[in-house]
């Protein structure tokens, strides 16, 4: 785990963590469970949005590599906003795996 982008020393998380399978953490966004107007970056830990963003239809969202585990009970987790884009509409949340990637999460 890289301390330049920010992300918990694996002490950290085992310590938080202690009875879920480190391994199966969300450590990262899935560049395969993505929709096509998302881009990442920085070992997968930028998330970049190219679409419109005019309207419900140009909606994105991509997962993180693994789903939360029922074992952490309550997990944390931190977004930054580096740009709000032209508009500022964006959402941020959890939603089921078998959510539509063209919308927004929750």
């Amino acid at each position: 785990i890289n301390a330049e982008y920010g992300v918990m020393t694996e002490d950290r998380i085992s310590k938080l963590y202690p009875h879920a399978n480190q391994e199966q953490l969300p450590r990262a966004w899935s560049s395969k469970d993505r929709w096509q107007f998302i881009k990442l970056s920085r070992g997968n830990l930028r998330v970049h949005y190219n679409g419109q963003g005019k309207n419900h239809k140009d909606a994105a969202s991509v997962r993180a590599t693994n789903p939360i585990p029922a074992a952490c009970g309550i997990y944390y987790f931190e977004v930054k906003i580096i740009s709000k884009g032209r508009d500022g509409y964006m959402g941020i949340g959890l939603a089921d795996g078998n959510v539509n990637m063209n919308r927004l999460p929750g």
